[in-house]
């Protein structure tokens, strides 16, 4: 899971940071054994401080929330 960041109302996306890794395995959605590796769904949010919100489905057996500073974000 990738957050990009645009200052250009999103011709260009030069900022990316990782939020969470891994295979991205989808070919079932089988989550009970552990066969669906998918991240997916994300949402988020800028709180009044800069601060982004993010939250996400997670292996689709949990919602993974994120919080990140102004500074991680940008800091590449």
């Amino acid at each position: 899971m990738t957050l990009a960041l645009s200052s250009d109302n999103g011709l260009t996306w030069p900022v990316r940071r990782d939020l969470d890794t891994g295979d991205g395995h989808c070919l079932t959605n089988n989550s009970r054994d552990r066969l669906n590796r998918e991240l997916s769904y994300p949402t988020i949010r800028q709180g009044a401080d800069g601060t982004l919100h993010i939250a996400y489905t997670y292996h689709r057996r949990a919602i993974k929330y994120v919080r990140v500073t102004p500074d991680w974000a940008a800091d590449v």
